[in-house]
């Protein structure tokens, strides 16, 4: 046994005491859903925006969801769930380092085609499926299933339906991932009306669509409750977005078959984007400017 002499044990004791004696100077609730109810609390001016915004979500989220159930009644034995495409981390089975050539290479374009077969309605992608694997078939799911494994039931961030999750997303580099590689593909095929060209186009749109009114970006659209209808900085979501954003703007290399309309619209949705980041750091009662969150609430 190691004594600690009397003159140390003074000093230390009271360091003990006082860590025994903390105050709780926060809390961190459960992430609410934006909902038509919590809009009403809003300043009037700013409601219709965000009113609009999630009258759309609903209607692009059950547009989605109806594709899928119209080829399940087509199949020669119908299932109520869809088929469940095979699991990967999509990011890295969409090469993006290859030399410039190779992207217009037949086996470019096919790996293309395969992702644009999973390309949601509403234009974007989900995550942890991969996309280079083969082309969705009818009755196939968007996505493997991507819910969270620790989420229990009853818990504030369960998904509006457990069988849709993360479609499509921003999480783990998705939708950018493809987006990227749409465009190395799309810049190396002389048709204008090329697939790759239409379905960056669509993916593009997709980004604007799901931009809050306040310049942030959920995790997931259509919105899909809990947290995930926050604005999203972990994983690189939010950040990884304007920075796509900036690269279709300065309309270079990859990016140069962009209209200017849109590298237009792209440029003034990373500037919003900036401004959120700016108005979602938190300040301390004397002013000083400190860190962000993983999630911030999308309306406080």
């Amino acid at each position: 046994m190691h004594l600690i002499p009397l003159a140390l044990r003074a000093l230390i004791f009271p360091l003990f005491t006082a860590a025994l004696h903390a105050a709780v100077i926060g809390t961190n609730p459960p992430a609410l859903p934006l909902t038509a109810e919590r809009i009403a609390t809003l300043p009037a001016a700013v409601q219709p925006a965000w009113r609009d915004y999630l009258d759309r979500s609903v209607r692009q989220r059950a547009a989605d969801q109806a594709l899928i159930a119209a080829e399940l009644k087509t199949l020669a034995q119908p299932s109520a769930a869809p088929l469940s495409p095979k699991a990967a981390h999509n990011a890295r089975t969409i090469p993006l380092d290859r030399p410039a050539s190779w992207y217009g290479s037949a086996e470019a374009r096919l790996i293309a085609d395969h992702i644009i077969s999973f390309q949601t309605p509403a234009g974007g992608w989900s995550k942890n499926t991969d996309y280079a694997d083969h082309l969705r078939q009818p009755g196939e799911s968007f996505a493997h299933d991507s819910g969270s494994l620790f989420l229990k039931p009853g818990d504030n961030d369960q998904p509006h339906d457990a069988r849709w999750s993360y479609i499509g997303t921003f999480d783990n580099d998705a939708t950018t991932t493809e987006l990227r590689y749409l465009a190395k593909v799309a810049a190396r095929d002389p048709a204008r009306a090329s697939p790759s060209r239409a379905a960056f186009m669509r993916g593009l749109d997709y980004i604007f669509s799901s931009q809050f009114p306040n310049g942030g970006w959920p995790q997931v659209w259509p919105l899909d409750g809990g947290y995930h209808d926050a604005i999203t900085y972990n994983d690189d979501a939010l950040t990884d977005i304007l920075v796509f954003l900036q690269e279709v703007a300065a309309g270079r290399d990859d990016y140069a078959f962009v209209p200017a309309e849109l590298r237009a619209r792209a440029t003034a949705a990373a500037a919003r984007g900036l401004a959120c980041i700016l108005a979602t750091q938190i300040v301390t009662p004397d002013g000083r400017r400190t860190v962000r969150c993983q999630q911030h609430d999308a309306l406080t």
